[in-house]
């Protein structure tokens, strides 16, 4: 079974459900992905690459050269990855988080009678109309038109006529169906996390730093991470020698910065830290020696969407958790008991880390909870099965 499968990650792509899922355990399982990627270095368009064993074709990077000659550039070579596919038609073309292209996707499949799939790992027209009513100006009317435009084609002209459509929840595929996308025609897939992530990243000498706490991921102003500094500084009158990580960046280079200040008006510049961007072993490392690690995922119309894979991750290296109300998060703790879910609010985020770090008996008992879980419900390996099933299911019956 193979697929053309176009993303809008660079090459060699990281995230955990392209890497991991396609890259490794669907592969195993009999899936052959041909991939469309950015480059971070300047190739000729149709160059051919290797990701993971795969065939990759990469867009030129055309460093220097102005900003929408480089889109132009990136969309032409895009849409002439999907063109080619004449020439050898895979079982089903698939793209992930794409607008235009997938309107030119659903044009080719239908052209090639090959069926169409549509990844959808965010809810980007959402986003766009959150970002509109924090702006303002001509900006303000340009994102809530951008929001407009990818809510009618995503919506209203993508999804509806792709043959099957993966969602990153089961509250996206909700969210999705009251927009009427058929929920017949959606399949949630959550995020995960490697089978062996826990042993492949916890060297013996791995030990757990008394009152740290640790954020693993995107510090994304959407994100309203202000609310976890309130939280610590809550924390730090109580625990003295706490200390509060961030480990991640921000999705553009204002928001880290941001969040540094912040830290350093409230007196924090000692005890809260920022790592920056890590490579994912070293992260998963540092994620391993925190006392407690914190999911804060605010439930706006986007984010609520999510299937957050920091709370995967820290589950299955065994740390204690403290997440807020969330669709996800609240059903994942309340399954497997690894961790404390609580409101969204600083006071309330206060508490439960310090209940965490000061009741030994409660955070052993979360920490042991959550490896299994993982192992039993959110390992790519039992991922990809789920995965495979569908598409088997699908290109059998075409």
């Amino acid at each position: 079974m193979r697929i053309y499968y176009s993303v809008v990650d660079a090459f060699p792509a990281y995230r955990v459900d392209l890497a991991e899922l396609f890259g490794v355990e669907l592969s195993k399982l009999g899936l052959q992905t041909d991939w469309f990627m950015r480059s971070g270095e300047a190739v000729q368009i149709g160059q051919a690459h290797s990701y993971a064993g795969q065939r990759v074709r990469l867009a030129p990077a055309l460093r220097g050269w102005p900003g929408p000659i480089r889109r132009l550039a990136y969309w032409l070579a895009d849409a002439w990855g999907l063109i080619a596919q004449w020439r050898n038609p895979p079982d089903a073309l698939q793209c992930r988080d794409k607008f235009l292209t997938s309107v030119l996707a659903l044009w080719i499949a239908r052209l090639l009678r090959r069926p169409f799939f549509y990844w959808c790992s965010y809810p980007f027209p959402e986003h766009a109309a959150l970002m509109a009513e924090r702006a303002s100006g001509p900006k303000r009317t340009l994102l809530h038109l951008k929001a407009k435009l990818q809510h009618w084609l995503l919506y209203r002209y993508i999804c509806p006529r792709a043959a099957h459509v993966f969602v990153q929840s089961e509250q996206m595929k909700q969210d999705m169906a009251d927009y009427g996308v058929p929920p017949a025609n959606m399949t949630a897939v959550p995020m995960g996390v490697p089978a062996a992530l826990g042993a492949s990243v916890l060297p013996a000498e791995t030990k757990v730093k008394a009152n740290r706490f640790i954020y693993l991921g995107s510090l994304g102003r959407i994100r309203r991470l202000e609310t976890l500094i309130d939280a610590f500084a809550l924390v730090s009158s109580a625990l003295p020698d706490a200390e509060l990580l961030f480990v991640g960046d921000g999705d553009v280079p204002s928001e880290r910065p941001a969040l540094e200040a912040y830290a350093a008006r409230l007196g924090l510049e000692n005890s809260v830290r920022f790592t920056g961007f890590l490579p994912m072993q070293d992260a998963w490392a540092l994620a391993a020696t925190a006392h407690v690690c914190v999911s804060p995922v605010y439930p706006d119309r986007a984010m609520r969407a999510a299937s957050p894979t920091k709370l995967i991750e820290y589950m299955a290296l065994g740390r204690p958790v403290v997440c807020n109300d969330h669709p996800e998060q609240s059903q994942v703790i309340a399954d497997s008991g690894a961790g404390v879910c609580v409101p969204w609010s600083a006071e309330a985020f206060a508490a439960a880390m310090i209940r965490l770090a000061t009741d030994s008996e409660l955070a052993a008992r979360c920490a042991k909870l959550g490896p299994a879980w993982v192992r039993a419900n959110r390992s790519y390996p039992i991922i990809a099965k789920q995965v495979w099933t569908v598409y088997q299911r699908l290109l059998n019956a075409v």
